[in-house]
C-alpha cells in the first residue's frame, strides 16, 4: 500500500494490471484480475512520482518522476531497465511513441520543452520548444506523427514530430493541464482552470464541442481505448464519463477520498481512479465502488500560544496539545487555522468550510461550495470575518456564522495561499497564475507580477511592517512592500524544490519556510542585511506542505504524518507522531 496520495494510474487491460504512484515516490503494480486488487511489486523512486505510463504492448512501464528522470520498469517484475535524464526539472508526464521505442516527456517550468528519446540507443532527440510556461501533459495521434501538449501558459499546441514546428495553438481562458486525442486521430480533449471539457477538430485546431460546465478546473480528459467514451475529472470531486461524440454523461462518479488526477479505463467496463488514499479506487461497471485506504500525511498546521493543530489526509482535525481528534471532515483536510477568540478554521478538497468553537469544542458554523477545494483560510483580526479561497480563483469574505459577505474574483488561476496584515489592514493572496494581489474591502490595490515569479504557493505578513512574503515554486523566497508591490529582497538559494509553505516570526526579521525538497528553514535577517539560515531536516520526501511560528519554536508539518517543534538555532525539540492519533473512523479506513 502506498504510504500518500495517488498522483498517478495507468491500466493494461489485456493482462489485467493497475499501476500506480504516488507522493511517497512508490511504484506499485496491482492484480486487476481480482477483487481486492492484490499487490504485485514495489518500486522506489527517489521523489515523488508524478505520472505512469505503459507501453504499447505492456511489456514496460514508464514512470516520471520529480527526481528529474524517466524510471523505465519491467512492467511484470518492476525491475529498472533504465533511466532517461536527468532534466532540468520535475518530469510531470510521459508518452509513448506508436512505433514503441521513442518516448516523448514533458517537464516544469525551469525545464519548459518536450523531450524525446530513442529507447534503442539512449539517445536525447531534439526537443519541441514554443511554450512559455512548464508543461504538465502530452499524447500522440494514432500515428505518432503529431504530437499535443497542454501547458501553464493558457494554451495547448499541436507539434508535427518530424519538423518539430508547431501547426496549432489551442488558446484557452485560463491554464489547460491535462490533453488526450483520440484513438482515431480526429479529436483531441482538454481540461481547463474554468471547468469546461473542450473537444478541438484535430485538423484545423477549431473548437468543435464542450461538456458539461463543471463547478472547478478540469484537471483529467481521457479517451477509452475504443474512442466511444470520453472522461472528464474535476477537483470539485466528480468524474464524468461521456458518450462520445454524443457528449451525452453516461455516469457521474465521486468518492470521498477520490482524486481526479488520474484514472484509466480497465476490463469489463471497470474506471481505477485515483485517491487521496493509500490504494486506487476501482468504479465497478455494475455500480460498485471499491474504496481506498486512509493515509495519515498532514496538509496544514496552525500555532497560537500552546495550542497546535492540525489537518490530515484522512478528514482528522487534531489538537496536538491533548492528542484529541477535534472533528473529522468527509475528505482530505487541505487547511486549518487559529483564529481570534477560539475560533478554528478547516476547509477540505470537497469544499466543505468548518468553523470549531476551542471552548464550546464543537463545530458551530458549516458551508459546503460547489467551487471544489478549499485552499486557504485567514482571519480578520476582529475575529468577526474570515476569508477562503480556492482553485476558481475567488477570495470569498464570510461572517463568523458564515454567511456570505462579498465573492471577488481575484485571480485567473487556483488561489493557494491567503494571509492578513495587521499593519497595512489587507488581505493578501498568492495564486498559481503566478501573481500576488493585496486587497481592501474588496478592491486590488496592489498587483505583482513577474516574469521569474513562478506560481506563488504560499504568503506571509510581517507583523511590524507593511511587508510580505512569498514562496513560490521556482524555489525562490521574496520580501515585497505590500502597499506597492515593489520587490525589496531575495533571499539567497536555499531549497532545491518548489517552496511550498511561508511564516513570519514575531520579530519580522525571521522567517519559516517549508518546501518539497522535505525540509524547512529558519531564516534570519542580520544587522547587515544578509540572511543567516539554519536546515530543518527531519521529514525528507514527499514535503513539508506547512510551517508556523508557536512563540520562539519553529514548526514543521510533513506529509510523512510528522510534526516537529524546533528551536531558533534549528535544533529538534520535539516530534509529533500525529499520524498514530485518532485513526477512529478516518475517511476510507
Amino acid at each position: 500500500m502506498h504510504a500518500s496520495p495517488l498522483t498517478g494510474l495507468a491500466s493494461y487491460p489485456e493482462h489485467r494490471l493497475l499501476a500506480t504512484g504516488s507522493y511517497d515516490g512508490a511504484v506499485i503494480m496491482w492484480d486487476a484480475s481480482r477483487y481486492p486488487l492484490k499487490q504485485l511489486w514495489h518500486y522506489a523512486c527517489a521523489d515523488l512520482v508524478n505520472h505512469v505510463s505503459f507501453s504499447r504492448d505492456g511489456s514496460k512501464l514508464a514512470v516520471s518522476s520529480a527526481d528529474g528522470y524517466v524510471h523505465l520498469l519491467d512492467a511484470r517484475e518492476g525491475s529498472l531497465c533504465g533511466h532517461l535524464g536527468p532534466h532540468g526539472d520535475d518530469v510531470n508526464a510521459v508518452a509513448w511513441h506508436p512505433d514503441g521505442h521513442t518516448l516523448a516527456c514533458v517537464m516544469d517550468a525551469k525545464d519548459i520543452q518536450v523531450a524525446m528519446w530513442d529507447l534503442r540507443s539512449g539517445t536525447r532527440l531534439a526537443p519541441f520548444i514554443g511554450h512559455e510556461h512548464g508543461i504538465y501533459a502530452l499524447a500522440f495521434n494514432p500515428d505518432g506523427s503529431e504530437l499535443v501538449t497542454a501547458a501553464e501558459d493558457g494554451t495547448c499546441r499541436i507539434w508535427d514530430v518530424a519538423s518539430r514546428s508547431q501547426r496549432a495553438v489551442l488558446q484557452h481562458p485560463g491554464d489547460p493541464e491535462t490533453v488526450d486525442w483520440s484513438p482515431r486521430g480526429d479529436f483531441i480533449a482538454s481540461g481547463c482552470d474554468d471547468g469546461v471539457l473542450r473537444v478541438w477538430d484535430a485538423r484545423t485546431g477549431q473548437l468543435a464541442m464542450e461538456g458539461k460546465e463543471a463547478h472547478a478546473a478540469v484537471r483529467l480528459v481521457m479517451f477509452s481505448p475504443d474512442g466511444s467514451q470520453l472522461l472528464a475529472g474535476s477537483y470539485e470531486g466528480m468524474l464524468r464519463v461521456y458518450a462520445f461524440p454524443s457528449m451525452r454523461v453516461e455516469r457521474e462518479l465521486q468518492g470521498p477520498m477520490q482524486w481526479e488526477r488520474a484514472a484509466a479505463f480497465m476490463a469489463d467496463g471497470d474506471l481505477g481512479v485515483g485517491s487521496f488514499g493509500g490504494r486506487p479506487m476501482v468504479h465497478r461497471a455494475s455500480g460498485e465502488v471499491l474504496g481506498t485506504q486512509a493515509t495519515y500525511g498532514i496538509n496544514s498546521v496552525s500555532a497560537q500560544g500552546s495550542e497546535l493543530v492540525v489537518g490530515r489526509d484522512d478528514g482528522a482535525v487534531l489538537s496536538l496539545l491533548d492528542g484529541r481528534l477535534l472533528h473529522r471532515h468527509p475528505s482530505i483536510v487541505n487547511t486549518v487555522v487559529l483564529g481570534p477568540h477560539g475560533l478554528l478554521g478547516s476547509g477540505d478538497y470537497r469544499g466543505h468550510l468548518r468553523l470549531y468553537d476551542r471552548q464550546q469544542g464543537r463545530v458551530i458554523a458549516s458551508q459546503h461550495l460547489d467551487s471544489g477545494p478549499i485552499n486557504t483560510i485567514a482571519f480578520h483580526p476582529d475575529g468577526e470575518r474570515l476569508f477562503t479561497a480556492g482553485y476558481d480563483g475567488v477570495i470569498r469574505e464570510w461572517t463568523r456564522e458564515l454567511k456570505l459577505l462579498r465573492t471577488t474574483q481575484a485571480h485567473g488561476g487556483p488561489v493557494k495561499s491567503l494571509a492578513w496584515s495587521s499593519v497595512a489592514h489587507v488581505l493578501v493572496a498568492g495564486s498559481s497564475d503566478d501573481t500576488v494581489s493585496v486587497w481592501r474591502d474588496g478592491e486590488r490595490l496592489v498587483h505583482i507580477e513577474r516574469d521569474d515569479l513562478v506560481l506563488v504557493n504560499g504568503v506571509a505578513t510581517s507583523p511590524t511592517e507593511p511587508h510580505l512574503a512569498t514562496a513560490s515554486r521556482d524555489g525562490t523566497v521574496r520580501i515585497w512592500h505590500g502597499l506597492t508591490g515593489e520587490l525589496i529582497d531575495t533571499l539567497p538559494a536555499c531549497h532545491i524544490k518548489s517552496v511550498k509553505a511561508i511564516a513570519y516570526g514575531a520579530d519580522g526579521r525571521t522567517l519559516l519556510t517549508g518546501a518539497y525538497d522535505g525540509i524547512g528553514v529558519i531564516w534570519a535577517k542580520q544587522a547587515d542585511g544578509s540572511w543567516r539560515l539554519r536546515k530543518l531536516q527531519r521529514h525528507g520526501k514527499p514535503g513539508v506542505p506547512s510551517v508556523a511560528w508557536a512563540g520562539q519554536s519553529a514548526i514543521t508539518a510533513g506529509w510523512d504524518g510528522s510534526v516537529c517543534r524546533w528551536s531558533l538555532k534549528g535544533e529538534l525539540v520535539t516530534q509529533y507522531r500525529v499520524s498514530a492519533l485518532g485513526r477512529e473512523g478516518a475517511v476510507g479506513a
